[in-house]
């Protein structure tokens, strides 16, 4: 008796000093106890005590589950055990003692099992070039854990890029510690030029934050495109008419009864503009002034009248395509969990998907071919890049180097400037994307997405050239 005594008072003893232990249940042979930072960052441990116990001492057995990976359990039961055998008395007190410091002061827990594949990508990545001869320096990634920031380092041939990312304590969800960013990146030092850093930088943080918004890694990929579909691009209106039809709700019921009162007002007022005005009296003489000032009053009427109804039907439409647009997104996937309670979106871990991307970007844009001329889209040299950037220069030279200025594509792939212009502006029109990967329908805002309008600049341009072929054969 005095044995489970002695234990019942030392569990006692523990949760009073610290209370943010969970211990749901405990018995004189074992105790099953739970602590977390936050919600994604819950550690459920339980304590067996032997025969002996505290000369034996207790056996620590951590859960794995979505939380706690292989990894992290046995790394935990190690510490823990070893934490445990090296306390003579209380060691309930010093294993949770030491489950909390771990927890609190490591920032890596909810992304424990990320953060190794990340390790294992970026090594992987330099396989190939340190089998090789190559001097080429290769790409590392170093971890603070305390202070939830991976140093990113990443190298192809002569190009790199360094950056930062700092994990949330609220990860995967999101706090003020970072700016509201569960990942936030940040470029400490390259050698691409800004328009691609740029490019590449926000469309990775982008991702971060669709995805702590709940969607899925493709869907917050899609969507992070930072090359947007030209404004006079239209989609399949039959099928977006079928699959978006209006819908008969109150709203629309109290619009068409309203428009209904509208169109009668007009009508009246058109009436009374068209009507004769007869002076007072029975001589029948029409009185022109008063007929003016009302047909010109009724005139205004019908003016203000159209332009109020006009402003009503603008933020009617803009209304329905709100809703359309949320309807689409919902159709598509966009909002991919849910909380039962309160509606809220989930938030989904997309450190392995960031730094994924970085090095997708930074390993595949250096050697990426231009689906047209099937060459190199950047020079093997970084800063011939950068002059072709930042050329301004009217010379000859000049202008050859920025036909060769690198273009990303709305389907994502990258072209030479010429390839693309000469891909979009000639026939045949509205082609797909020459990469037999991709098959997509190619766009970019500097050029027209309108197939009729690029039909038209072609003819005229064609007209023009025989106006000149013609003058020069008179001549």
């Amino acid at each position: 008796m005095s044995h489970h005594k002695s234990i019942q008072e030392e569990v006692a003893e523990a949760k009073s000093m610290f209370p943010a232990v969970n211990v749901p249940t405990s018995t004189p042979s074992f105790l099953i106890a739970t602590y977390q930072r936050t919600p994604y960052t819950k550690i459920k441990m339980t304590l067996t005590f032997p025969d002996g116990y505290p000369t034996h001492p207790l056996i620590v057995n951590i859960d794995q589950d979505a939380v706690v990976p292989p990894g992290l359990k046995k790394k935990l039961e190690k510490e823990l055990n070893t934490v445990a055998m090296e306390q003579p008395t209380q060691q309930v007190r010093a294993v949770w003692e030491r489950l909390i410091s771990f927890v609190d002061t490591n920032l890596f827990v909810p992304c424990w099992k990320e953060l190794r594949q990340c390790v294992e990508m970026v090594q992987k990545s330099d396989a190939a070039a340190a089998n090789s001869k190559s001097k080429q320096k290769q790409s590392t990634i170093t971890l603070y854990d305390s202070k939830g920031k991976i140093k990113l380092s990443l190298h192809n041939e002569a190009y790199y890029i360094n950056c930062n990312i700092t994990i949330d304590p609220a990860y995967p969800d999101f706090s003020a510690a970072t700016g509201g960013k569960s990942c936030l990146l940040e470029l400490t030092s390259t050698n691409f030029p800004k328009t691609i850093t740029d490019m590449m930088m926000t469309q990775a943080q982008d991702i971060v934050r669709r995805m702590q918004e709940g969607l899925s890694p493709e869907k917050a990929m899609n969507l992070s495109n930072p090359v947007k579909v030209p404004k006079n691009f239209h989609l399949n209106i039959d099928e977006m008419k079928e699959k978006y039809k209006v819908r008969l709700t109150k709203d629309t019921i109290s619009n068409i009864k309203h428009d209904t009162e509208a169109l009668k007002k007009v009508t009246d007022l058109r009436n009374k503009e068209a009507s004769s005005v007869r002076a007072p009296g029975d001589n029948g003489y029409v009185d022109h002034k008063a007929l003016a000032k009302e047909r010109k009053d009724a005139r205004r009427a019908i003016q203000k009248l159209t332009a109020e109804e006009k402003a009503a039907d603008e933020q009617l439409e803009e209304k329905e395509l709100a809703w359309k647009l949320e309807e689409q997104k919902r159709n598509a996937g966009y909002y991919d969990v849910y909380i039962p309670t309160g509606g809220t979106i989930t938030p989904q871990p997309s450190l392995y998907v960031l730094v994924s991307f970085l090095v997708q970007k930074v390993k595949g844009l250096v050697v990426e071919m231009c689906p047209c001329c099937n060459k190199r889209v950047l020079p093997i040299c970084p800063d011939e890049l950068k002059s072709i950037y930042n050329s301004s220069k009217s010379d000859k030279k000049a202008k050859e180097m920025r036909k060769m200025k690198p273009y990303r594509t709305y389907c994502g792939c990258w072209y030479h400037k010429s390839c693309l212009n000469t891909l979009l502006t000639e026939p045949p029109f509205g082609i797909e994307c020459p990469n037999a990967k991709c098959g997509r329908r190619v766009f970019h805002p500097e050029w027209p997405g309108d197939v009729k309008q690029l039909e038209r600049e072609w003819a005229a341009k064609q007209a023009r050239l025989r106006e000149i072929e013609d003058a020069m054969g008179f001549l």
